[in-house]
């Protein structure tokens, strides 16, 4: 399946992350000792203590992920693929009065893109409020058309998003369908459960031999999360092809989780931070993995 090859390519960057599940550092806020030049993630302009937005992820000294930004506008965003080493999956942005409206994922090797390869084109309407209330994708594998996807969003009374509903075509019948139900705790989401099962060709879903998928997200920290320091609708976009990836919309860095494919459990995986004098994170705790932010 499409979803889980990306979720491969998501899970081996966030493999940079697990650590001990020990939180303890000996400098655990005003983290300069290590950096003493580079406490804002190792972008050698010394310590940001104003407005930033982050701009790279370093792992092994190579740039996994990479964040093209005007000011606060995000333009294009750069995540590096295990399927070679100039492998690059890439999420360009559009706007329309301000707003993230399309958004297209395509693949890159070598700096040009594969013969197979990989697109899906999203576009997106808010309603009066503000919200995603509607997002149409359509897949494509180089010029062969694939599926088309169409996503329904809920939230609760405060405005968070509680559920997401994508029926997918083939043609001009319905095949499938995938629910996103997300239990939020204050500010942080803390659980996905997604179920994905088969449908008409009209779009009504069985309820029979579903699959179901459970992420807990079971702990976080009590400081700032760098992905929100970017539009939280990329990431809504990009959580719907990497599930995991939800948890870049929380207000605070997760610290624990675990991931259950039906009743089959998987192993509790702790991760580990670093943090700036103003509560960002800059690095885990071995330097292995850097955060490298831009001033405002």
């Amino acid at each position: 399946m499409i979803k889980n090859y990306f979720f491969k390519v998501v899970a081996v960057i966030l493999l940079a992350f697990m650590f001990s599940c020990d939180n303890t550092t000996d400098d655990p806020i005003n983290n300069n000792k290590n950096n003493p030049n580079t406490g804002s993630g190792g972008n050698g302009g010394g310590t940001i203590t104003g407005p930033r937005i982050l701009h790279k992820l370093v792992a092994n000294n190579e740039i996994t992920q990479e964040f093209v930004t005007t000011g606060n506008v995000l333009e294009k965003a750069i995540f590096r693929e295990d399927s070679g080493p100039n492998s690059f999956f890439i999420g360009t942005v559009t706007y329309t009065s301000g707003k993230i409206s399309k958004i297209k994922f395509t693949q890159e090797v070598n700096g040009t893109a594969p013969a197979n390869n990989l697109i899906y084109n999203f576009n997106i309407t808010y309603d009066s409020g503000g919200k995603i209330n509607s997002t149409i994708c359509n897949m494509s594998f180089g010029t062969t058309t694939g599926f088309t996807s169409e996503y329904s969003y809920t939230y609760d009374g405060s405005g968070k998003m509680t559920k997401i509903v994508e029926k997918k075509k083939d043609g001009v019948d319905y095949v499938s369908f995938t629910n996103y139900n997300l239990t939020n705790t204050g500010d942080n989401i803390t659980k996905l459960v997604t179920e994905t099962g088969t449908t008409s060709s009209t779009g009504v879903p069985s309820t029979t031999n579903l699959m179901t998928t459970t992420y807990n997200f079971t702990s976080y920290d009590s400081k700032i999360n760098p992905y929100t320091t970017l539009p939280k609708t990329f990431f809504v976009i990009w959580s719907l092809l990497h599930p995991l990836n939800f948890t870049y919309l929380s207000a605070n860095n997760l610290t624990n989780y675990n991931i259950q494919y039906n009743t089959t459990p998987m192993v509790s995986t702790g991760l580990t931070y670093l943090y700036d004098s103003m509560n960002y994170p800059v690095s885990d705790q071995t330097q292995v993995l850097k955060y490298v932010y831009k001033a405002l």
